[in-house]
């Protein structure tokens, strides 16, 4: 008996201890005692040591012997593990929630700390230790379709392609495929990524430009010197006059590397004849008209000169 819980992170399930020869009654005589050799976690999953605050692993291995044999972890439980930063919203749940998935005639419901959920599309899950993990594309979209956070969602969309965790046309199949609930949010997010766009304030930028006049600017547009070198990628390029708008997230240039980098690509882009304007994505969102109009003013100021003779590649 303590080998098997030994093995599960202290845990063992009723069904386990019934194998084991433990008897119902002496299971629930120690739960009911102060330092009993038992205590309870959910029905039918039990510690081999007295009531305590759970470790992290018992947490996730407990909701998943909850969840049956078959049980799967997703959703923002995952997506913390894998210190997705987007996940830890408030909008995504609590933070000791899991999200499990189990077989659609499976009798599991949801209780405490586990939302469980019936699915005839049960991936093929990722085995870590004890622990059954799904996709990172179906643990995204499980999480988006759960979340009312229009916001929230396309900030986590954008952080899990951006670091390369999930490609976008992977997210896409599984939204297209899986459940159409709640996947709105999703899709909006999905689109602005297939658009270009590679954060929250840089989705908002085609709508900002086209109302303040200034539709022609050419977003993510690749840009190479005449001898083909490549140059920048700014997120708004205007190629009549060379002024470029960047959106520069704060906690991007936290580190003195990032921001070491960020300052001689702007060197490069000055040197190049470019005009950089930058703008903080807060700004953005609080002051849009306040940004169009010192981006059009940069724009009229620099009509009076000639352009820079650059390479431009539009981003597809």
């Amino acid at each position: 008996m303590r080998e098997v819980a030994r093995g599960q992170h202290g845990l063992v399930t009723a069904a386990q201890l019934a194998e084991l020869g433990v008897p119902r009654s002496t299971l629930a005589w120690h739960e009911s005692q102060v330092g009993g050799m038992f205590s309870f976690v959910l029905p039918g999953v039990h510690r081999f040591e007295p009531a305590r605050e759970l470790s992290p692993e018992q947490h996730l291995l407990a909701a998943q012997l909850y969840g049956g044999p078959e049980a799967i972890i997703t959703g923002a439980a995952l997506l913390r593990r894998r210190a997705v930063q987007a996940a830890q919203h408030p909008a995504f749940g609590a933070q000791q929630q899991v999200h499990l998935l189990v077989p659609h005639a499976s009798k599991r419901s949801s209780r405490d700390f586990v939302d469980v959920e019936r699915t005839r599309t049960l991936p093929v899950a990722r085995q870590d230790g004890l622990l059954r993990w799904a996709p990172m594309y179906r643990a995204v979209l499980d999480a988006c379709r759960r979340c009312t956070d229009e916001r929230a969602v396309h900030a986590l969309v954008f952080e899990v392609v951006q670091k390369r965790m999930a490609a976008p046309e992977a997210l896409n199949d599984e939204r297209i495929a899986g459940q159409k609930r709640g996947s709105r949010f999703a899709r909006l997010a999905l689109d602005a990524v297939f658009a270009g766009a590679r954060s929250v304030p840089e989705a908002s930028l085609p709508d900002l430009l086209g109302r303040a006049g200034l539709g022609r600017m050419l977003l993510n547009a690749r840009l190479h010197r005449p001898d083909g070198s490549f140059l920048a990628c700014p997120d708004a390029y205007d190629p009549d006059t060379g002024v470029c708008l960047e959106v520069d997230s704060r906690e991007h240039h936290f580190g003195v590397e990032s921001w070491e980098a960020t300052m001689r690509r702007h060197a490069r882009m000055t040197a190049a004849g470019l005009l950089v304007i930058h703008v903080s994505p807060s700004r953005l969102r609080d002051e849009p008209q306040a940004v169009t109009a010192e981006l059009r003013a940069a724009i009229d100021a620099a009509a009076e000169r000639p352009a820079p003779r650059l390479v431009v590649q539009p981003a597809r």
